[in-house]
């Protein structure tokens, strides 16, 4: 998308803002200018008064959680060009982007056309245009995260996030292979049967570099029973009871805790732990009551 193109602009940085309902917003050029003072990229803080731990032997133990410091906004609409009835536009477009009750991602945008990403943003700091009226107005929000990382982050030509990595998990309690019939089955033609490469099954190796944690997007294709997926590095394990349907295809998003068929919310039917995938080597199953095709897990690293 054009964003994401390589930009002229006085900032080193733009920043992309996407609504939850996918409405977005462009800050840093344009109508929406940053101020010379802008920060970005301010160092998160660890916190040891949310969590506690409790030791074998009953004692508690102080447990490091890692908080995101509030980013703040800043900027001017627009330049000298705008006549005040364009600047009252912008004014409006502006407090109208920035609702309550909806998350935001922030997506930096580099002068190369690189980006990195911020999830799961809100507003801590109403948006601010104070100045009614006037040729250079400032404007202000600022906003949270609950979750402190950055991102990789890239988008199709439509828009859509794409991902970075991606691992096929094979089924890991059923073999493949071997002799099998061809397409006509067990009535007789000059084939017969054929050889199929096997695989033996078991777990697959799923490698992530980063500095955290990465929370992957789980695709699932029908036909598949009770599918599951187990990190067996770190213990946890997801399951969807259900079938999924042959030639529909199950989305459970482990950063944003969802769970769609066909775009419709199945939420309901998760059990289990919510997967995520530890920077090196991880071991991951993926089992159904079926002889289900291969699944996939697709993510972006943390890199900050």
């Amino acid at each position: 998308m054009d964003e994401l193109a390589t930009f002229e602009t006085k900032n080193y940085i733009l920043a992309l803002v996407i609504r939850s309902d996918d409405e977005r917003l462009l800050l840093g050029d344009g109508a929406f200018e940053f101020k010379e003072s802008q920060q970005h990229f301010l160092a998160d803080t660890y916190a040891n008064d949310v969590v506690e731990l409790q030791g074998a032997d009953g004692q508690l133990l102080a447990g490091q959680v890692i908080r995101s410091n509030k980013q703040d906004f800043d900027g001017y609409i627009g330049d000298a060009s705008l006549s005040k009835p364009q600047v009252e536009e912008y004014r409006l477009q502006f407090l109208r982007f920035f609702r309550k009750n909806f998350f935001y991602k922030v997506v930096y945008i580099f002068a190369d056309g690189t980006a990195i990403q911020r999830k799961r943003g809100y507003i801590v700091d109403a948006p601010a245009v104070p100045e009614l009226w006037q040729r250079f107005p400032e404007w202000h929000v600022a906003l949270n995260f609950e979750d402190p990382d950055y991102y990789e982050y890239a988008e199709s030509e439509e828009g859509e996030e794409t991902y970075a990595h991606t691992a096929i998990l094979n089924l890991s309690n059923v073999t493949s292979g071997g002799l099998v019939w061809d397409n006509v089955g067990t009535e007789w033609d000059s084939i017969g049967a054929v050889w199929e490469a096997g695989g033996a099954g078991g777990p697959t190796t799923v490698t992530v570099v980063g500095v955290d944690d990465a929370r992957p997007v789980w695709k699932v294709e029908g036909q598949a029973i009770n599918p599951t997926i187990t990190n067996v590095t770190t213990g946890q394990t997801l399951t969807w009871n259900g079938t999924v349907p042959a030639g529909q295809t199950l989305i459970v998003d482990m950063n944003e805790m969802t769970a769609t068929l066909e775009g419709a919310n199945v939420f309901e039917f998760i059990s289990g732990s919510w997967i995520t995938l530890k920077p090196g080597n991880n071991t991951v199953a993926y089992t159904a009551d079926n002889d289900a095709p291969a699944s996939t897990l697709s993510w972006n690293g943390v890199v900050g």
